[in-house]
């Protein structure tokens, strides 16, 4: 079986990593309930400790458990679908960066350090060093509405910068205005107001005035967006 075309998804990956075992006992060996292993099955995100205990049960790699991604090059000796690569050698190549219940563009909610992780996301440590981001200053959120089409989607997830809150012309912004985030292109006038600025067309553009400005807070710059191809 070709696993780079059947295994697309974490919940397969952790299906197939779990064989042969039934659900009820590979739950009960990593110490979770039969229910939450179901549920990760089904596609629910679950928190990397769990996925940590699944994959050295199952004697898997972290990496490929994640992102599927296997070594370009194995052992002779290494037979199984599974590429074996240590929990150490995973987090030279990767950093986990945290992700929000949080939604942007059309969505109501706080975004601060007390919002809640939903789950991590793995970038590779040598993008982020080219992009000269730290880790420690970035979030995932995810996208709401149409807003922003063709550029962003909805439910597209969206990694943010949150260290550059300095304006630039045209770039993409998570902002906070009043109780809503927005993902949006910020422009600003001579006079200090600022604009925000859809791509999708369709929609009219906001402009927050100078006297208004202490309604508008910079969230963040976006850096990066994930984006499903069908």
């Amino acid at each position: 079986m070709d696993g780079s075309n059947t295994l697309n998804s974490l919940s397969s990956r952790v299906e197939e990593a779990i064989k042969p075992h039934s659900i009820r006992a590979f739950a009960s060996k990593i110490d979770v309930s039969e229910g939450t292993l179901r549920r990760i099955l089904k596609g629910e995100d679950p928190k990397l400790s769990i996925i940590e205990r699944i994959a050295e049960e199952a004697d898997v790699s972290l990496l490929w458990l994640i992102t599927g991604e296997a070594q370009t090059t194995l052992p002779e000796s290494q037979t199984s679908m599974h590429p074996l690569v240590k929990l150490d050698e995973f987090n030279e190549a990767f950093v986990l960066v945290p992700g929000y219940h949080v939604s942007v563009s059309t969505g109501h909610g706080a975004f601060n350090g007390h919002t809640q992780i939903a789950r991590h996301l793995a970038f590779r440590r040598k993008w982020l060093e080219y992009k000269n981001l730290e880790k420690s200053e970035l979030a995932v959120v995810f996208a709401k509405g149409d807003s922003m089409e063709p550029t962003i989607h909805n439910n597209n997830t969206i990694l943010v910068d949150l260290s550059d809150k300095k304006l630039s012309e045209g770039l993409i912004y998570v902002v906070r205005l009043g109780e809503e985030l927005y993902a949006k292109r910020l422009q600003q006038y001579l006079d200090g107001s600022v604009r925000l600025i859809s791509d999708n067309k369709e929609y009219v553009e906001q402009v927050v005035k100078p006297d208004e400005l202490e309604q508008l807070e910079i969230i963040g710059k976006v850096v990066w967006i994930g984006k499903d191809l069908t």
